[in-house]
């Protein structure tokens, strides 16, 4: 028997006197575990007491508190018993049920068994909002997984070892959630669960908080909806290979229309040593973008090591090599958090603006190489809506901080009321004012927007002219590739293709880039047999060094390549 507590400091002793004397009734072998999840009232020592008193009391504790789910999860596996049980602490369900409880699953073939506030026999009094919130939620458990149950919450349940076993390592949620992703996933794998009505009554005060919880719940609902609807699309590896497949459709379907013996005939043609100093040229690129991040960094309170800042950022554009929708940006918040402790905030601010100036860099580049190009072709549609898209984007972004920062002196901007009319909690709000602070440090103050801005067209040039210098590598015949208009027609064939990748539907936007080159430099009179060519080379080289630099720097770091590409768990765990 589990017996989940955090500060249960005024309930614990009656709650496994109780629980002893109920069983004792029941059985002669029994063991009551207190899984005491990093209380600060003194839980801690009362159980501890009572695990020295009474053999059979076993006090397990955390020194911090890891959740309710992950709590039961633990005890759980430590526990001995064939038939695992747990109960709230606050005794709202009558004991005179926990017979019946064990017996369902011990006596009657169930391997689990839950009691129940909502079922018609049921008799359950509790506050009128709490009453309703519970109802709803329940129903839509009920809709969108499909479970027959009409209560998943009530805490007092038990489970066969074997069954729960082969269950948790899939069960992900570590906090309220837990005891519906169990009943769910036991009824979607064929286990029979018996729910019957019990006496309730509400306990006093809940550690729940309402509001936050529901949001909460909400979003594990839709979570556990796509992987039991979805199962092999929602994994991360489904999502991967999904991205994965898109991208090579994309290259094979240009690759078969243009020609796929020409472009490797182009391939040999290519000018090896040309397209080694490419290579060259790029790496140069690397440190800058380290200087870069450590100086906004800097500007945000932070200072750490050029070698550990370059590393994370070959680790992070690693993974978005592998990953679609630019997942691997959230791995450099996980190492930053896990090696240097820095606050999500910070960290969150630090990529935001390191990505809002690269969109800035490639926006000013994209306009002015298309003002130099103009004279000799008109851009197509879809050209001129990505760079005024993108244009755009970068317009509101700096209004909306521009904003933020003029009003700062009041209690909260409009913008921040309007966010916060929902009644988001404090720690959102303050994540919130504290990210749009630190926007406006490194995005309205002259000084660091001229240097950043600086920096990001170094780095986007250096980006461009290892394009240019793979289109050198091959001879191509009727083109000046070193003339001024070329030079153009290269600079907006790199910022269009990177203004893409803003759109990231495919890992690295593999695919969408090449389309994107291919087409300008098909407008500049370049065959689009070459322009594919030396658009995939372009990409290899660049995604080569990345993956490259990231294994090394992953390797520096310690860190393994499962632990980097699971950071959208990692970062929530973290």
């Amino acid at each position: 028997m589990v017996l989940p507590a955090y500060n249960e400091a005024a309930n614990i002793k009656k709650a496994v006197f109780a629980t002893a004397e109920t069983l004792f009734k029941i059985t002669d072998h029994f063991e009551i575990i207190i899984a005491e999840d990093g209380s600060t009232d003194g839980t801690d020592r009362i159980a501890s007491e009572l695990s020295k008193e009474y053999p059979y009391v076993v006090h397990l504790h955390s020194d911090k508190r890891q959740g309710r789910g992950k709590a039961l999860s633990r005890a759980f596996k430590a526990a001995s018993g064939e038939v695992l049980c747990y109960i709230d602490v606050d005794l709202a369900t009558d004991m005179k049920y926990l017979e019946k409880l064990i017996r369902a699953v011990s006596k009657e073939g169930y391997d689990f068994a839950t009691g129940s506030r909502m079922m018609r026999e049921s008799d359950a009094k509790r506050p009128l909002k709490r009453e309703l919130a519970s109802r709803g939620y329940n129903f839509l458990v009920r809709l969108f997984l499909h479970s027959k149950l009409c209560d998943h919450q009530c805490g007092f349940k038990a489970f066969r070892r074997e069954a729960l076993f082969e269950l948790l390592d899939e069960v992900e949620n570590e906090h309220w959630f837990w005891d519906t992703e169990v009943l769910v996933r036991a009824q979607h794998k064929g286990y029979r669960v018996m729910e019957f009505p019990v006496y309730w009554r509400h306990g006093g005060s809940s550690k729940v908080n309402l509001a936050k919880d529901i949001k909460g719940m909400g979003s594990e609902i839709f979570r556990l909806w796509r992987e039991l609807s979805f199962p092999n699309i929602v994994s991360g590896k489904g999502k991967i290979f999904l991205a994965t497949c898109l991208a090579i459709l994309i290259l094979a379907f240009v690759a078969t229309f243009l020609g796929a013996s020409d472009i490797l005939e182009n391939v040999r043609t290519a000018s090896f040593r040309t397209l080694a100093f490419a290579s060259l040229v790029y790496c140069i690129s690397w440190p800058l973008r380290g200087v870069r991040f450590q100086q906004i960094l800097k500007r945000l309170g932070s200072e750490y090591g050029l070698g550990f800042l370059i590393g994370s950022i070959f680790i992070s554009q690693s993974a978005n090599v592998v990953l679609p929708a630019r997942i691997g940006d959230i791995s450099r918040m996980y190492i930053l958090k896990k090696s240097k402790n820095l606050a999500f905030t910070t960290s969150f601010s630090s990529l935001t603006v390191e990505r809002v100036f690269d969109i800035v860099a490639i926006t000013f580049i994209a306009i002015l190489a298309s003002s130099g190009a103009a004279s000799r072709f008109e851009l197509a549609p879809w050209m001129s809506s990505l760079i005024k898209l993108s244009g755009l984007a970068v317009v509101l972004f700096f209004s909306i901080i521009f904003i933020a920062s003029f009003r700062k002196s009041h209690a909260k901007t409009t913008l921040e009321r309007e966010s916060f009319q929902d009644g988001l909690s404090g720690k959102i709000k303050g994540f919130i004012s504290t990210f749009l602070h630190q926007m406006s440090v490194v995005a309205v103050r002259p000084g660091s927007f001229l240097a950043v801005t600086a920096s990001s067209l170094l780095i986007w040039g250096i980006d461009i002219f290892t394009c240019l210098l793979v289109l050198k590598a091959f001879p191509i015949t009727g083109v000046d590739v070193s003339s001024m208009y070329m030079i153009s027609l290269i600079f907006l064939a790199v910022a269009l293709g990177n203004i893409a990748k803003t759109f990231p539907i495919t890992p690295g936007a593999i695919g969408t880039y090449e389309v994107a080159l291919t087409a300008v430099f098909a407008l500049g009179g370049i065959e689009p047999k070459i322009g594919f060519t030396v658009a995939v080379l372009d990409h290899i080289i660049k995604n080569s060094i990345t993956l490259i630099g990231g294994s090394f720097a992953l390797s520096g770091l310690g860190l393994r390549w499962k632990e980097v590409l699971c950071t959208d768990k990692n970062i929530l765990k973290g």
